[in-house]
């Protein structure tokens, strides 16, 4: 199996900080009062966005359509930005400095049928918005409370800076 890009450049670079680009997408039920989220293999703190890392040569959209993909066996098409949020962090779980820029998207179903992977992915489901579901880490907490109350409300996309 070839090594994902962060840990060929991890292996360059050490604990350095480094900046990475991730995509993670929003999917709605029909009724608009749920989404679709993700427990995670690495936290059992709750739950998470469908979404991951860009590759080397990705397009976000391209990022959060194979994420999507592979964690949840869906086929979805980006339908719009939803915001873009940075965290900086000296020390991240594997002990890495690094700043991580996320860019969520709505997304649409095109193809495919719900299944988990089963290795970074244990459960999926659609989860009500209320009450409001607990996220696995502080800023995923911050964002899904942004798509709720600001998404739902104006197509205006939301910035969040550092956690905030």
């Amino acid at each position: 199996m070839n090594k994902n890009y962060i840990a060929r450049m991890r292996e360059k670079v050490g604990h350095e900080g480094m900046i990475f680009v991730s995509a993670f997408g929003v999917l709605w039920n029909d009724a608009h009062d749920a989404i679709l989220l993700e427990k995670r293999w690495d936290s059992d703190a709750g739950w998470g966005f469908p979404g991951g890392y860009l590759e080397y040569g990705d397009s976000p959209m391209q990022a959060v359509v194979r994420e999507f993909k592979e964690e949840t066996n869906i086929d979805v098409s980006v339908t719009r930005v939803l915001g873009i949020a940075t965290n900086v962090t000296d020390k991240n779980s594997w002990g890495d400095a690094q700043e991580t820029i996320g860019i969520g998207f709505e997304v649409e179903q095109v193809g495919g049928f719900l299944q988990k992977d089963g290795t970074e992915t244990l459960d999926l489901q659609f989860v009500p918005i209320h009450p409001e579901p607990k996220m696995f880490v502080p800023q995923a907490q911050q964002t899904l409370h942004r798509i709720i109350t600001e998404n739902e409300v104006s197509d205006r996309p939301w910035l969040r800076e550092n956690g905030d």
